[in-house]
């Protein structure tokens, strides 16, 4: 199956191009937070949700425009009993809250991966839970965006977009990946994606930033989903990880004016005019879908290139498809920017609240 829910404590303010299903409901958490600081907690109830069998991926998501904001998920099930808490994400340079709870390990039920939980069996009445540290704010959140999605990590079909669905957005600024430090080139496609979705024209200046922020220090990779969402808040844009699973809703957020990324990965030569002949996980640019006579495709900011000039690519759409929406359909999407990507900047200072 699959769901996805998101919330915002004031949705009123929040632009996304997809549904927001409404407020969350934070409790404040009795902890030693420090005279500036507080903690917060909310719980995403899934137990409506029927059985949920194995081979699922469950992607959670947080954002918000608090300075500092620290947070970790943790996903409960009722049957089986069980229970896993992701490593918590925590500004570079910076040490976790001492109130948060211990990660803990993989269980027969779920499994914990980087950024998500995948099932291992047949599990029911789930309920995430999210706590959030805001060491400048003794206010519930109030600038935020938090979601959770679910679907089967494999999907065998996936309905391609019609020829009514071509649009094309303004290109965004071309980075190569491979322009960086030759000992993390070949790391940093994360980064530097999100520095073109979301930067405009001073996405070359700040990607240095970018690729800092996604270095997860646990795991010495900068590929780590929930970074880049945490790098694009720095920056005033409020963002979601999520697993999509149909074009629908990707063709929605193109709708809305908003370039995304999305994860592919691909068997050699699976993908024809990619820069590298196969790849077991790549994050780049989506900003449009146009067709040729008969032929659909796929129009991409790639960051694997070899130079600026040849980032932009177009890959035929049926094996784009298959490198993103068949596994996992992992994507950052992120609310409008008040810019155009000639214009540049961030769509405004984060601040506090």
């Amino acid at each position: 199956m699959q769901y996805t829910t998101r919330l915002a404590s004031n949705p009123s303010r929040l632009q996304f191009p997809l549904a927001v299903d409404g407020p969350a409901s934070w409790q404040a958490v009795s902890a030693d937070v420090g005279a500036l600081g507080s903690a917060w907690q909310t719980t995403v109830d899934l137990s409506h949700l029927p059985e949920l069998t194995e081979a699922h991926i469950v992607v959670p998501s947080y954002a918000c425009l608090n300075t500092g904001y620290q947070y970790p998920w943790s996903l409960h099930c009722k049957a089986p009993n069980a229970a896993n808490t992701l490593a918590p994400i925590v500004p570079a340079a910076t040490d976790k809250w001492s109130g948060f709870a211990a990660s803990s390990t993989d269980n027969n039920a779920i499994s914990a991966k980087i950024d998500c939980w995948h099932t291992e069996h047949a599990v029911r009445g789930l309920s995430a839970r999210l706590t959030v540290y805001l060491p400048t704010s003794t206010k519930a959140p109030a600038d935020d965006l938090l979601s959770l999605s679910l679907r089967p990590l494999n999907l065998a079909q996936v309905e391609l977009p019609k020829r009514d669905a071509a649009l094309c957005l303004q290109q965004p600024l071309a980075i190569s990946q491979m322009g960086a430090d030759a000992r993390i080139a070949k790391r940093i496609c994360s980064p530097t994606a999100t520095a073109m979705a979301v930067a405009g024209a001073r996405a070359a200046a700040v990607w240095p930033q970018a690729i800092a922020t996604c270095l997860d220090p646990s795991t010495q990779a900068y590929g780590k989903w929930p970074l880049a969402i945490y790098w694009a808040s720095l920056h005033g844009r409020l963002g979601t990880v999520e697993a999509l699973a149909n074009w629908q809703q990707a063709l929605s957020v193109l709708r809305a004016g908003t370039a995304w990324v999305c994860s592919i990965r691909f068997a050699k030569n699976a993908l024809p005019g990619a820069p590298m002949a196969q790849s077991g996980g790549h994050l780049l640019v989506l900003y449009g879908i146009e067709f040729d006579g008969e032929e659909a495709f796929a129009l991409v900011m790639d960051p694997a290139a070899d130079n600026s000039d040849q980032v932009p690519r177009r890959y035929g759409l049926q094996a784009f498809s298959d490198a993103w929406l068949a596994h996992r359909g992992g994507a950052y999407l992120f609310a409008p920017n008040r810019y155009s990507p000639s214009q540049g900047g961030a769509a405004m200072p984060a601040g506090e609240s």
